[in-house]
């Protein structure tokens, strides 16, 4: 039995997911999510700016929305799939990414994660390739600088988050367009008489910037999950999936605080290997399955150098920095 054997077998046993115990992680942090803006709205009537000392937890609330959201996606939050799907609908509402769009999008990049010639249909950042960066125009440099630079991953791309699940783009399919049209319906209500109750202030200092600072920590992670200097793509000849799970996604080194935070995502290899692990058992099977996988980790104290792989090199295997790029091949 090869190491590939070995290391789906071992992680089959990490397959368990526990309904009382998901269920009470469900209602636990619904209540105290409501808890929270409670007291969040309350402190906003002694000084507009009160808020601010929730800012931090209301956000991590909504970082485990997500990932419970992502794990009953997966149908691994439950043993059974209508209450994975019960439960993807209430955690959709509160994170405020309605689950059909959700599961369509990340299961089109769980299928072609890694694969260089289907990039275009694959939802993940946009990668060139060394020469196709050499061939691109001008503009289109300029464009993809921007799209890759810093300020776009921290500061524009969260805002983009709070906005684009909320438009019904028709090609996304009738379920996903009426499922975003009823979401919209709810929210668009509760904005209304927040509205006219001259409460439009609230609003966003007791919901949307919490919002927004989870939408910062989603793009980060989302960025180095598979975006680090020796990650992998290959065509479609060379390119499976086992290779593009190990190889095109990281081991991201949190610490066990940000771990919980995040749902152990960091072990996205893992994830990726094997999607019916639930979260809270992930870091036990990438313990047990890392005994067998040659890869070197990566540490969120390090995203800013991981922020500058830039450019995909067919040649040497890895991302390389536009600073690389110019000294390379442009001398």
């Amino acid at each position: 039995m090869d190491n590939r054997q070995v290391i789906i077998s071992a992680l089959r046993k990490y397959e368990v997911s526990n309904n009382r115990k998901s269920l009470g992680i469900v209602i636990f942090t619904i209540c105290l999510h409501l808890i929270l803006l409670t007291m969040s709205a309350f402190s906003y009537t002694i000084h507009p700016w009160l808020p601010a000392l929730f800012w931090i937890p209301i956000g991590i609330l909504f970082c485990r929305f997500f990932v419970l959201e992502h794990d009953a996606g997966h149908y691994s939050l439950f043993t059974k799939r209508s209450y994975n799907r019960i439960s993807c609908a209430i955690l959709g509402f509160f994170s405020t990414l309605t689950s059909p769009l959700w599961n369509y999008v990340h299961d089109t990049h769980h299928g072609m994660l890694g694969n260089l010639s289907i990039r275009n249909d694959n939802p993940e950042m946009w990668t060139m390739t060394v020469n196709e960066y050499k061939s691109a125009s001008k503009g289109k440099r300029r464009m993809y600088r921007f799209v890759r630079s810093k300020f776009m991953r921290l500061g524009v791309t969260p805002f983009l988050w709070i906005i684009a699940p909320r438009i019904p783009f028709p090609q996304l399919g009738a379920k996903i367009v009426l499922a975003i049209l009823i979401q919209d319906l709810i929210y668009g209500t509760i904005l209304y008489f927040l509205i006219l109750n001259h409460l439009f202030f609230a609003f966003v200092v007791v919901f949307l910037v919490p919002l927004y600072l989870f939408n910062v920590t989603a793009s980060i992670f989302f960025y180095l999950q598979h975006q680090f200097e020796d990650t992998s793509w290959e065509t479609d000849k060379d390119w499976d999936l086992y290779n593009a799970s190990i190889h095109g996604s990281s081991h991201l080194v949190v610490g066990k605080v940000m771990g919980w935070v995040s749902g152990n995502v960091g072990c996205h290899h893992i994830h990726h290997l094997n999607v019916k692990i639930p979260s809270y058992n992930l870091y036990a099977a990438t313990e047990d399955a890392n005994q067998y996988i040659d890869i070197e980790p990566i540490y969120l104290k390090d995203m800013f150098v991981h922020f500058n792989s830039t450019l995909w090199d067919e040649d040497m295997k890895k991302l390389i920095s536009f600073k690389s790029f110019q000294n390379t091949y442009e001398r």
